[in-house]
């Protein structure tokens, strides 16, 4: 690992380094030995610092393992893995890396844009796939889990996980309109047939209209006590799998929107069907109702993950910070990282204090607050800076319409953040609006791992030492996606054998709370030597000089991409993106051309262009199509 930690990646190494790898080689083994022992062990969470290698040395430690396992004096049994990562452009580039770094192809990538048969995935002494991928199989421990936890060699022995899994935990929630539209398609034939089912439908939403109606403003929480109310039914009778394989068949397209449309019967079709998925959880489990703003709902969740995956390692930079391990207790084991490791003291990290940084508020003020971020920006930085900027995904396409005079300016959003490369020699991040969880979440997290709570936890959220656990999993969350994103810059570079990394500044909008001082306290723990700067930055005030402009195309693609399928007219695209009217013309003159390059890169998200009538009359529309 040290030869080509500084050979191949042009790193400095460190005792602290070796010490690291030397506990990462010996925590896949020991986990290696349990799994093949048939020991159902703790999941083992390794917790590297950005930048120390963890991936790296994942791949390299896959590599040998595929070496040894044909290795004519082996007498052991040979050893399979499983690696877990994010994206599937990461699982294809992991695959790859493996396999140049064992000299043949002993990994193989998994996944729904590439999938693989049996028989390779079976040859092949390291599979990886996505982390969807990997709760999709687990969920049902089917054929589908067997094929990824078997290969020639037997058992695979060894999985490790790259990054906290996301989505570790499934929520089901139902509104008393889910029900109500799904009721809509259900015919006669169809009620009589599956009487027990459209009974257990119509509780359901009873259920949540008389909650609803007690429910006062706010967030209100009741528990969902199936006893009550429900003297017609067994919550146990319920099976809605047969209903939602008879509804396959219907034209929803025609019932629905009175219309024929493949994408929208396609659209509807699984509306209805995770609708009576999300039921069956809540008829299969506990419930309990929500109000969270206008919306009443109720909801379930459950684990995603099995307890016996094959030796479990998680690699999670930010396991310190991240609440979901406390809740697994004592099936997960912490395994401590030497100091010294990394040293961000060529970082500085400026922090500013506001309110109103979550989504809604940033949605609503950003026309003004954006322009007052970049012209603080340019005033502050030299041209030649590189800049990340993280924010909420619906501000992206408004924040690509800019172009500010800077070297390299890219924009991120929350959720496509994590574990990502793309911003690796970047000098400079800047974080600009938070990723706040509601108590929905919180709630379904808790009781996924520590099961159901009686009611007066819904008023009371204790657990251990914590008087209100909600607000802690909220806060730790919070600070969890923050550093992560602060992560993708070129602070992850050691440049010397102390651990530091090349010079790099973080800018950051805290809120002015105990919420903020206690994320600010866990960046500087998760990023040691990190120096602290004050910025003297307001998001709101006196308007200033609208910055730069570049070209739509960018802002106009990502605008699409995070739209649902159907129309959007023209006129409405013009004043979500604020294009002035020269602008507007140049992307009609775009559009209207197929062969342009606005018109492909649309093409390619499955957006086309279509105008309706002639002359003055004309109304021109962006069609998205559903995706397959």
């Amino acid at each position: 690992m040290k030869d080509h930690w500084t050979t191949k990646h042009g790193l400095c190494s460190s005792k602290p380094l070796e010490r690291l790898w030397t506990i990462m080689a010996e925590t896949f083994n020991s986990a290696i030995v349990d799994a093949a022992n048939d020991v159902r062990a703790n999941w083992r969470i390794l917790q590297p610092p950005t930048g120390s290698g963890k991936t790296t040395g994942a791949c390299l430690f896959a590599a040998m393992q595929a070496e040894r396992n044909r290795a004519s004096d082996c007498v052991l049994q040979p050893v399979g893995s499983i690696v877990v990562t994010r994206l599937i452009e990461d699982a294809d580039g992991l695959a790859a890396t493996i396999n140049e770094q064992a000299g043949r192809a002993v990994a193989i990538a998994h996944h729904s844009a590439n999938p693989k048969s049996a028989d390779a995935l079976a040859q092949h002494d390291t599979l990886v796939i996505t982390h969807q991928a990997y709760l999709n199989a687990s969920a049902t421990h089917g054929d589908r889990w067997e094929r990824l936890t078997s290969w020639r060699g037997g058992m695979r022995l060894l999985t490790i996980v790259d990054e906290a899994l996301a989505n570790v935990v499934e929520s089901a929630k139902v509104t008393s309109c889910d029900i109500t539209r799904v009721q809509s398609y259900i015919s006669a034939d169809l009620q009589k047939q599956f009487w027990t089912e459209c009974v257990a439908l119509q509780i359901l939403r009873k259920l949540v209209d008389r909650y609803a109606e007690a429910s006062e403003t706010g967030h209100g929480f009741t528990r969902g006590v199936w006893s009550e109310g429900v003297n017609e039914i067994k919550p146990s009778l319920v099976n809605f799998h047969p209903l939602r394989r008879a509804l396959k068949g219907i034209a929803f397209d025609k019932l629905g929107a009175m219309m024929e449309d493949t994408n929208t019967r396609v659209r509807i079709g699984r509306k209805v069907d995770e609708t009576l998925e999300h039921a069956q959880a809540l008829f299969d489990n506990w419930a309990y109702y929500a109000k969270s703003g206008d919306e009443h709902a109720m909801h379930s969740s459950a684990l995603a993950v099995p307890w016996d995956a094959p030796g479990p390692v998680v690699l999670d930079a930010t396991a310190r910070a991240d609440f979901l391990w406390d809740l697994f207790e004592d099936r997960a084991l912490r395994i401590p990282t030497p100091s010294h490791v990394r040293d961000y003291s060529n970082v500085t990290l400026h922090v500013a204090r506001a309110s109103g940084v979550g989504k809604r508020n940033m949605r609503e003020n950003f026309s003004t607050r954006f322009p007052r971020l970049l012209a603080d920006l340019e005033g502050r930085l030299s041209p030649d800076r590189s800049i990340f900027v993280c924010l909420h995904k619906d501000n992206r396409p408004l924040a690509l319409d800019y172009a500010p005079q800077f070297a390299q300016f890219s924009i991120g959003h929350w959720g496509k953040v994590d574990g990502s490369n793309a911003w690796k020699d970047f000098d400079t991040a800047v974080i600009f609006g938070l990723p706040y969880r509601d108590q929905v979440w919180s709630n379904d997290t808790f009781f996924a791992l520590q099961g159901f709570q009686e009611d007066g936890w819904f008023n009371e959220p204790q657990w251990k030492h914590y008087g209100d656990v909600r607000r802690v999993m909220r806060q730790r969350q919070l600070s969890v996606s923050i550093i992560q994103a602060i992560g993708r810059i070129r602070l992850r570079r050691v440049v010397d054998e102390n651990g530091k990394c090349p010079p790099a500044d973080v800018f950051i909008v805290l809120p002015k709370s105990q919420e903020g001082d206690e994320v600010l306290q866990d960046i500087l723990t998760d990023l040691p030597g990190l120096k602290l700067a004050d910025w003297d930055f307001s998001m709101d005030g006196p308007k200033v000089r609208k910055p730069r402009k570049g070209s739509p195309r960018e802002a106009l693609i990502a605008y699409m991409e995070q739209r649902l399928p159907g129309a959007v007219s023209m006129s409405k695209v013009a004043s979500d993106l604020s294009l002035d009217k020269g602008k507007r013309e140049k992307v009609r003159e775009q559009l209207s051309k197929p062969s342009s390059g606005l018109s492909e890169a649309l093409k390619a998200i499955g957006v086309a262009y279509r105008v309706d009538g002639r002359g003055r009359g004309a109304k021109s529309f962006l069609v998205k199509q559903q995706p397959a």
